[in-house]
């Protein structure tokens, strides 16, 4: 089994007079296979659901300067058995191998270790939660007997990222947790852009950057929704500029003409300008548009004309 996952996965195809070693977190890698007759070295990099932090790229160059190794063909594993968001597509590595990948190759060896057809069941257990998990539309039965952070789109990731990339399927999407546990999910529309110091405060450009982007998230009395966020870019114990306020103002009036503009009606929550870092630009409700693929259709329809227009 070793060697057909060398094989098929990792690309070694002779291994029969191959001398083996295995190195488990050496120099903090997870895995580390040592082919000393071919002079070949693979780092494995294993997650289950988490992201690599360009941890492949460091212990890569580490081994570069090792000794003992750094005369081997040095190639990268990233082996993930959860759930692929973009920051998985993004990793830099050799090869990537996923559950599916890996489960196609174990299914031969079914039944005939107890040990290894655990582990196959349980990811096969953890495939059909993902799968539920993806779903995004609320029953009527849900609408009527749950509460907002028992539905998919509150509670998990991967289904506030399968909404997202249905609307921008091939653009980076961040999926991470607020600082009260709860998961959310954006996607950037304008990126460190600067707004004019229109109060004559004399704060240097680096202290006016702000970026915007769409988000899924979820809060008391509205439950879950997708907003237009307006993030002030800062450092901490910075002061906060007044000229915020004027370059919300302008966007916020730049939405409305363009909602206005595209006969686009929306349920939104009413949205203003606080004194703090993260305000709304625009927020949707998202329960009602959930219940069914027409009322869906309508909503990516409006979100798509307005991220076109606001770019501009």
């Amino acid at each position: 089994m070793a060697k057909d996952i060398f094989s098929n996965l990792l690309e070694e195809k002779d291994l029969e007079n191959e001398e083996v070693e295995i190195k488990r977190q050496y120099k903090k890698i997870d895995v580390l296979v040592l082919l000393k007759k071919s002079k070949k070295a693979y780092i494995i990099e294993d997650k289950t659901n988490t992201f690599e932090s360009n941890q492949i790229t460091r212990y890569k160059e580490e081994l570069e300067k090792d000794a003992k190794i750094k005369e081997n063909n040095i190639k990268t594993v990233y082996f993930k058995t959860g759930f692929w968001f973009s920051d998985d597509k993004l990793v830099k590595s050799c090869i990537k191998v996923n559950r599916k990948d890996f489960l196609g190759i174990l299914d031969k060896y079914r039944e005939k270790n107890p040990i290894l057809d655990d582990y196959c069941e349980y990811f096969e257990r953890v495939t059909k939660q993902e799968e539920k998990e993806k779903n995004y539309f609320i029953s009527e039965e849900e609408l009527s007997q749950k509460k907002y952070w028992e539905l998919n789109i509150a509670w998990s990731a991967i289904s506030q990222y399968e909404f997202m990339r249905k609307i921008f399927p091939k653009e980076y999407i961040r999926s991470g947790r607020s600082i009260g546990g709860g998961v959310y999910t954006q996607y950037d529309i304008l990126e460190k852009k600067i707004f004019p110091d229109t109060r004559e405060e004399n704060l240097p450009e680096d202290k006016r950057t702000y970026t915007v982007f769409w988000r899924i998230d979820s809060k008391d009395k509205i439950g879950s929704y997708i907003s237009i966020n307006f993030y002030t870019e800062h450092g901490k114990g910075d002061k906060k500029p007044r000229a915020r306020e004027d370059e919300y103002i302008k966007l916020k009036e730049k939405i409305k003409k363009i909602i206005d503009d595209n006969f686009i009606k929306l349920e939104e929550v009413e949205c203003r300008f606080y004194d703090y870092w993260e305000p709304n630009l625009l927020m949707v409700p998202l329960k009602n548009y959930l219940i069914s693929q027409e009322k869906f259709d309508e909503l990516i329809k409006a979100i798509k004309i307005i991220d076109e227009e606001l770019r501009k």
